[in-house]
């Protein structure tokens, strides 16, 4: 089982939600979208770090303070990682950002997740964005290797980070399609190339 959490991605930035637009910025999780089961979701919150609350342990954001930010933050939880862990699963979390950032490594530890891979476990700074952590291509390699490694049962999160402010895309990355006219939209794309070449990845293995 894994789960895959889009940093900033909202349903306009999707051409599979928006069929009518001229130019799609995901064109590959749009062929996902196009053979899956979907729906149309409503936000739990409106920043990254009250994401993993909300998606894993069902807690909306309620209070004036964030969760991972409240004197709850360190109870433990009864959410997808200990659900599964206690069903026999392995359970590890992935985010490429720097270690601790908006909490992620405790969020993840009280939701139950055994394993936690980010910035520091990727250790390579040449991959670094200058910012919030590794780029998402080269982290989603990191990724693939380490589930590769998984026995099964084994269920992971993965939350993406390169369409985050301030946008930075790595100097390797050819931009192809000139309709991106914004950073952010450059970002969503290289996002949905990422995915692409994750996917192609693991179905080798």
């Amino acid at each position: 089982v894994v789960l895959i959490i889009l940093e900033r991605f909202g349903q306009e930035m999707i051409g599979y939600y928006n069929k009518n637009c001229e130019y799609s910025l995901t064109p590959f999780l749009d062929s996902l979208l196009n053979n899956s089961l979907t729906f149309n979701g409503l936000a739990n919150g409106r920043r990254s770090i009250e994401a993993l609350p909300s998606i894993l342990c069902g807690l909306p954001s309620l209070m004036s303070t964030d969760y991972p930010s409240s004197r709850y933050a360190i109870n433990k939880l009864d959410g997808f990682g200990k659900i599964l862990k206690d069903k026999g699963y392995k359970t590890a979390f992935f985010h490429g950002g720097n270690n601790g950032t908006m909490s992620f490594n405790t969020t993840a530890k009280s939701s139950g997740f055994d394993d936690y891979y980010g910035r520091n476990e990727y250790n390579n700074n040449n991959d670094f964005d200058g910012t919030w952590g590794i780029y998402d291509n080269d982290f989603l390699q990191f990724t693939a290797k380490k589930l590769n490694e998984y026995e099964k049962p084994f269920a992971a999160v993965i939350f993406t980070l390169s369409s985050h402010h301030p946008y930075s895309l790595p100097d390797d990355y050819v931009i192809t399609d000139t309709t991106n006219t914004t950073p952010f939209e450059k970002t969503v794309s290289y996002v949905d190339y990422s995915l692409k070449n994750f996917f192609a990845t693991v179905s080798d293995y």
